[in-house]
C-alpha cells in the first residue's frame, strides 16, 4: 500500500467494481467459498482476483491483504464511493438483512486487582490468570460460543451471535458453572493456607441474557446490553463465591439449574430495579426441581425407567414441534432421572456439523465436568477412531447410572453417526439413558417422545408416546431463540432465501426460487433443507409454502428495518 493518497488514489482507479466486492467480503473473514457463493461465482474465480489482487497490493498473503483491502477500502469510501457494496454483474433477487434480533446469553468473569505487594504471591496470580484464560477460552469453544479477554484482566464469552442455538442460555450458565469449579479447584490444590488473598474467592461470574439488535455479518458486538448487566452481577458475585443469574437467564434456563434463591445482596447495592431478580447459581451435579408437573402424559417416564432397570442401555428420541419444547423436554426427563440418583451429563450440539466438530465439542463438554462425575481429565484413549473414544469415554462415566442428555436440531442423528456401530456397542450393556432431540421432517405442532431400546436406529421396534406442556410452562412469545437457531443451521443461500420470501409470505416459494435463478441441484437441495427445517412444507396441488403464516411473520420481525439516512 503507498504512503500516501495519491499512491491510494491509483491503486484504487487499478482495481474493478468485482473486486471491490471480493475485497469487501476478504475484510469480513470469508472464505474463497463463502465469496464464490456470495457472488454467485466459480471458487476458482475467485481465486484468480485474489492472485490478481495481492499482486496489485503489494502483499503475499489474506491476513496482510485484509489490512491492504481495509485501508483501500476507507479511502474509497471518504472520497464517497460505495467501496464495499457494488451491484454484481447478475444481482441477485434475494435481500440480506444488515441487521437482526438476537438473545444474546453473556458471562462475564470479574477479577479484582491484585493489592499485595508480595513478588511470589504475584507472581502465583500471574500463573493463576493465564491458566484461567485458556481454561475459560477452551470451555467457551466447546460450547460454541465466543470469547473475548478484556485488557483489565476480565473476560467474556457469549452465545447467541453470530449463529444461535436452542439452549444459549443454559450453555451460559453451564460455562459459568464450570469455570467457578475450576477456579475453586485450582485454588485448593495450588495456594497455601496463608495467600488468603488469593484464596478467598478470587474471582466474580456473572450470567445475563438480553434480547439485541447486532449486525448479521460479523462477530463482533457493540453497546449490548448483556455485558452491561453480566459485568455488574459479576461484581456482586465474588464475594459469594457463586456466579449470579439475572431474571431473563431464568426464564430462559428455569430447569436444568440449581437456582438458589439470593437474599444477601440488597436490592439497592445491584440495581435490581434494572437487572430483575436475582439468583446464585448451584453447582453441576446438585439437585434439580422435579418438573414433570409441566407436562401432561407420564406414562412414557415410567416406561423408560423400567427398560432401564432391565440393565440395558436406553435411547430416548424426543420429536417436538415447535424444537424449544424439546429442550424443556428433555430437560424434565432429565431431572427425574436426578431425583433417582443418576448422575447427569448434558452435551449440546455445535452449530457446525462436521463430525470432528461435534467430536471435539463433546470431548471438551464431558472434560468440564469431569471432576464433578469423579472422572480422571486426561485419560488417554488408544483407540482408532473418534466413535470409539467418545463410546469409551461415556461408559467410563457409567460406572454410576447416568443420563446423557442430549440438545440440538437432530442430535439423536448426528451423535448416532459420530459414535459409529463400535461406539454404539460399547455402550448397550450399560446403564445409561440417552436422550436426544430428533427433530421430525414435518412442520405440525407436536410433542412426542418415542423409546428405541439400546439402539438409536431400532424405529421398528419402538414405542411412541403423545405428550402435551402445560401452557405456563412455555417460553414467551417474543423469545424467539428457536426460530433464529433454525435460520443459523441452514445453508447462506436457503437462508437468503426465507428470509426474503417473509416479505411476502402469501407468494409461493416456489416464485422466489424462480426469482432466485439457482441452478437446479441447489434449488433441490434448498428445498430439502428449508423442508427438513420445518419452516416450509408441501402445499396440495403442488410447490411449497410456509408451515404457517405466523412463522413467516416472526421470521420477518428477526429482520431489523434500518431507514435511510435523511429519513425520519
Amino acid at each position: 500500500m503507498n504512503k500516501n493518497a495519491e499512491g491510494g488514489l491509483d491503486k484504487a482507479q487499478l482495481i474493478t467494481p468485482r473486486q471491490e466486492q471480493i475485497l469487501s467480503l476478504l475484510t469480513e473473514g470469508k472464505s474463497n467459498k463463502e465469496i464464490a457463493e456470495e457472488l454467485g461465482i466459480q471458487q476458482g474465480t475467485v481465486k484468480q482476483h485474489l492472485f490478481v489482487l495481492f499482486r496489485r497490493l503489494g502483499v503475499v498473503n489474506r491476513a496482510k491483504a485484509v489490512i491492504a483491502a481495509s485501508q483501500l477500502l476507507k479511502f474509497q469510501q471518504a472520497r464517497g464511493r460505495d467501496a464495499g457494496w457494488a451491484k454484481p454483474a447478475k444481482q441477485s433477487p434475494i435481500h440480506h438483512p444488515g441487521y437482526v434480533w438476537r438473545m444474546i446469553s453473556v458471562v462475564a468473569v470479574f477479577l479484582p486487582d491484585a493489592t499485595s505487594i508480595s513478588t511470589r504471591i504475584l507472581v502465583q496470580r500471574d500463573q493463576y490468570l493465564l491458566s484461567l484464560r485458556q481454561a475459560v477460552s477452551d470451555f467457551t469453544v466447546a460450547l460454541d460460543g465466543q470469547f473475548v479477554s478484556m485488557p483489565y484482566g476480565g473476560f467474556f464469552s457469549w452465545f447467541g451471535h453470530p449463529y444461535s442455538h436452542l439452549d444459549d442460555a443454559d450453555r451460559a450458565v453451564f460455562l459459568a458453572q464450570s469455570i467457578q469449579k475450576w477456579s475453586d479447584n485450582y485454588c485448593l490444590n495450588h495456594c497455601q493456607e496463608h495467600e488468603s488473598e488469593l484464596l478467598l474467592n478470587p474471582i466474580g461470574i456473572g450470567v445475563a441474557s438480553h434480547p439485541e439488535v447486532v449486525a448479521e455479518k460479523t462477530v463482533q458486538i457493540t453497546g449490548a446490553e448483556s455485558f452491561r448487566s453480566a459485568a455488574i452481577l459479576a461484581r456482586h458475585a465474588r464475594p459469594l463465591g457463586r456466579p449470579l443469574g439475572d431474571e431473563s437467564t431464568q426464564r430462559l434456563a428455569p430447569l436444568s439449574v440449581p437456582w438458589l434463591k439470593n437474599d444477601v445482596i440488597s436490592n439497592k447495592s445491584i440495581g435490581r430495579q434494572r437487572e430483575g431478580s436475582v439468583s446464585a447459581i448451584g453447582e453441576y451435579g446438585e439437585y434439580l426441581n422435579d418438573t414433570h408437573l409441566h407436562w401432561r402424559g407420564m406414562d412414557v417416564v415410567r416406561e423408560i425407567f423400567n427398560s432401564y432397570q432391565r440393565s440395558v442401555a436406553q435411547w430416548v428420541a424426543v420429536e417436538c414441534w415447535p424444537p424449544a419444547a424439546a429442550t424443556s423436554l428433555i430437560d424434565m426427563i432429565g431431572n427425574v432421572a436426578n431425583s433417582k440418583g443418576f448422575n447427569v451429563l448434558r452435551l449440546r450440539m455445535p452449530v457446525q456439523t462436521r463430525r470432528d466438530r461435534i467430536v471435539a465439542g463433546f470431548v471438551g463438554q464431558i472434560e468440564m465436568v469431569s471432576a464433578a462425575l469423579g472422572m480422571p481429565f486426561n485419560k488417554i484413549y488408544p483407540l482408532t477412531s473418534d466413535g470409539e473414544r467418545l463410546g469409551s469415554m461415556l461408559r467410563d462415566y457409567a460406572s454410576k447410572p447416568l443420563v446423557i442428555q442430549v440438545y440440538g436440531f437432530k442430535a439423536l442423528d448426528a451423535l448416532a453417526t459420530v459414535l459409529g456401530e463400535r461406539g454404539i456397542s460399547k455402550l448397550v450393556s450399560c446403564p445409561i439413558l440417552m436422550v436426544a432431540a430428533n427433530l421430525m421432517d414435518t412442520g405440525q405442532a407436536q410433542t412426542v417422545v418415542r423409546l428405541l431400546g439400546p439402539h438409536p436406529k431400532s424405529q421398528s421396534l419402538s414405542r411412541a408416546f403423545p405428550m402435551q406442556m402445560i401452557e405456563h410452562a412455555a417460553l414467551p412469545q417474543e423469545i424467539r431463540t428457536e426460530l433464529q437457531s433454525s435460520l443459523d443451521g441452514l445453508s447462506l443461500i436457503s437462508k437468503k432465501l426465507i428470509m426474503a420470501a417473509a416479505t411476502e409470505p402469501t407468494k409461493s416459494i416456489d416464485d422466489f426460487m424462480t426469482q432466485a435463478d439457482l441452478p437446479h441441484h441447489q434449488t433441490q437441495s434448498c428445498l430439502s433443507e428449508l423442508t427438513a427445517s420445518g419452516l416450509i412444507a408441501p402445499k396440495s396441488g403442488g410447490g411449497f409454502q410456509f408451515r404457517d403464516m405466523r412463522t413467516a411473520e416472526a421470521i420477518r420481525n428477526l429482520t431489523v428495518a434500518i431507514p435511510e439516512l435523511g429519513e425520519p
